[in-house]
C-alpha cells in the first residue's frame, strides 16, 4: 500500500513488488511517482517482476530490451515486444508465427509500411 502513495520512497516499489501478491502490483509501474531511472540494473534478477521493471528505465539500451524480448517470462517478453527501443530486426521477428503476435504489432516503432502490410494480410479495409 505504501507504493500506491503519490510520493513513495524511490526504493519502495522494487523492495516490495517482488514478493507482494496484491492485485495492483503491475499497475504501480505506470503511476506518475514511479521511480524509473536505474531500474535497468535489475535485468538479470531471478525474479521476473524485477526484470519487468528494468524495461521501465528510460536509459535502458536497445540491446537490453532485445535481450529481455527473449526472457523466459511471458510478461517480460510481452512488455519488451511493445517497447519502441526494441531493434527493428527483432521487432519484425516477433511479428512472426512464433513471436508475440499481440504485443509486437502495438510497438510504436513499427514502420507504417509494415503496419499497412499487416492490415492488408488481416483483410482490414483502409
Amino acid at each position: 500500500m505504501l507504493c500506491e502513495n503519490d510520493m513513495p520512497r524511490t526504493s519502495c516499489w522494487w523492495r516490495c513488488s517482488p514478493d507482494w501478491n496484491g492485485l495492483s502490483w503491475g499497475a504501480l509501474a505506470y503511476r506518475r511517482s514511479f521511480a524509473r531511472r536505474g531500474l535497468a540494473r535489475f535485468a538479470d534478477e531471478p525474479n521476473y517482476r524485477l526484470r519487468y521493471a528494468a524495461l521501465f528505465d528510460p536509459q535502458a539500451e536497445p540491446e537490453l530490451v532485445e535481450r529481455l524480448s527473449h526472457d523466459t517470462n511471458r510478461l517480460v517478453r510481452h512488455h519488451a515486444a511493445a517497447d519502441p527501443r526494441l531493434p527493428r530486426p527483432r521487432l519484425v521477428e516477433l511479428l512472426g508465427e512464433h513471436g508475440m503476435p499481440r504485443a509486437a504489432p502495438r510497438n510504436p516503432a513499427l514502420p507504417a509500411e509494415l503496419m499497412h502490410q499487416l492490415l492488408d494480410v488481416a483483410g482490414v479495409d483502409r
